[in-house]
């Protein structure tokens, strides 16, 4: 995932940030780690171009079923035309005709409905797993960024030390 991707880009400039001799500090390339923030900005919305898959899926599911119940009602009047043509048989085709009809509308509603309910789950993981993914992004950045903060500040507080014991010596 192109999220993760970036993330872990984060995670190896600050590994392979030069260390300092004093304090332990780091100093990592400012420019680079901001363009990988302005990566990760970017590609959070590709989780929404999901969802709209997700709903384009859904959408798909539901006009196949409609087919499908079409194709069922077109067979199941032609089963009734005939058997109205038998005339001995002529109340049993109708009862039964008519019977099918109302089975292929309810399957095809039932397929409708598990479409629908499909593709709604789908799309709520989706929204989640994008939620999800924007607050790891974002707390991971404010971690690294917080982290960064601290080891700055520490830095300055060493240089800081050695210029005033300097001047002293001055």
């Amino acid at each position: 995932m192109e999220i993760l991707d970036l993330i872990n880009s984060l995670e190896d400039l600050v590994v392979q940030g030069r260390r300092l001799p004093v304090g332990g500090n780091l100093v990592v390339d400012r420019k680079r780690m901001l363009d990988i923030i302005d990566q990760l900005r970017l590609a959070i919305p590709a989780d929404l171009r999901e969802a709209a898959q997700i709903i384009e899926m859904r959408d798909q599911v539901i006009g196949q079923a409609h087919e499908q119940a079409q194709r069922v009602a077109r067979a199941t009047e032609e089963e009734r035309s005939r058997r109205l043509n038998e005339a001995a048989i002529l109340r049993e085709a109708q009862d039964r005709s008519l019977s099918m009809l109302r089975d292929a509308e309810e399957r095809a509603r039932d397929v409708i409905a598990q479409a629908d309910a499909t593709a709604a789950a789908h799309l709520s993981e989706a929204a989640e797993a994008s939620t999800r993914q924007m607050e790891d992004a974002d707390s991971y950045a404010i971690d690294v960024l917080r982290r960064l903060d601290h080891q700055l500040s520490a830095f300055l507080e060493s240089i800081r030390t050695s210029v005033g014991s300097l001047q002293e010596k001055r």
